[in-house]
């Protein structure tokens, strides 16, 4: 009798042990897997003659808010017509939560859905700061500009920028640098990723054949004194420098 109640009693362990390893590996599959892309919903094509600019991601559009009219100003001036610029971000976003964002959050579906000629994406800092995987960044980087692309808008996107990636890694608290740790192990990313991460997309765009159809500000465009404090956000004189960039591109 004893022998049968220790044998049930190692099976229950076994069975919840299993339990629990699974659950872990299901929900860290789904932290780092790549999503199914969507089937793309319409967004209004205009007929007028405003030029429409919008902006989608993670904190850099965010905290872009405060810029939006004086650059539909700038742009209604560069290129001689109405101009209006949209904009919606959320801190700490990965290009996986901002393609979700696209379908799911209501904000930004409807922002969307409004039509756009030109949408500036900006995504990649925390794909690289949480160490999210290469492959991870450049899939749903790619899913987000076929998105635009299929619905004629054209994509402006922000090359992962020379944030001071160290720095950040520097200050986390300790749990949240175990965390990196962690994800380095599981994704093979290094402290310093970001040109893993870039190359990454470069071979997926070129794979898709969608090189030529996306317009890129490049990384260069930002120095040291563009940054904040924290080496990782846009300063006043940052976000003059990021305006002036997506003018180039959707006044000309």
């Amino acid at each position: 009798m004893i022998m049968r109640q220790k044998h049930f009693f190692f099976l229950v362990c076994t069975f919840l042990v299993i339990l629990v390893i699974g659950i872990s590996a299901s929900k860290v599959y789904n932290h780092f897997g790549i999503m199914d892309e969507r089937q793309p919903y319409s967004c209004t094509k205009h007929n007028d003659d405003t030029l429409r600019l919008s902006l989608i991601g993670d904190s850099w559009v965010f905290m872009h808010k405060q810029y939006d009219d004086s650059l539909a100003s700038h742009l209604t001036r560069a290129a001689h017509r109405p101009s209006k610029v949209s904009s919606f971000g959320i801190c700490g976003l990965t290009s996986k939560e901002v393609y979700r964002c696209i379908n799911d959050n209501d904000e930004m579906r409807r922002l969307l859905k409004q039509g756009a000629d030109y949408c500036f994406v900006s995504v990649g800092i925390n794909d690289t700061n949480r160490k999210m995987g290469a492959n991870y960044y450049a899939r749903h980087t790619v899913f987000i500009l076929r998105f635009l692309l299929q619905n004629g808008i054209t994509p402006i996107l922000l090359e992962i920028p020379d944030y001071d990636i160290r720095y950040t890694y520097k200050i986390q608290t300790y749990d949240r640098k175990l965390l990196r740790k962690l994800s380095m192990f599981l994704t093979g990313s290094s402290v310093d990723c970001r040109e893993e991460y870039r190359q990454a997309l470069v071979q997926e765009l070129e794979r898709e054949g969608l090189t030529h159809q996306v317009l890129m500000i490049p990384r260069h465009m930002f120095k040291r004194d563009h940054f904040t404090a924290d080496r990782m956000h846009l300063n006043e004189e940052g976000y003059a420098v990021l305006d002036s960039c997506m003018m180039r591109y959707s006044a000309r």
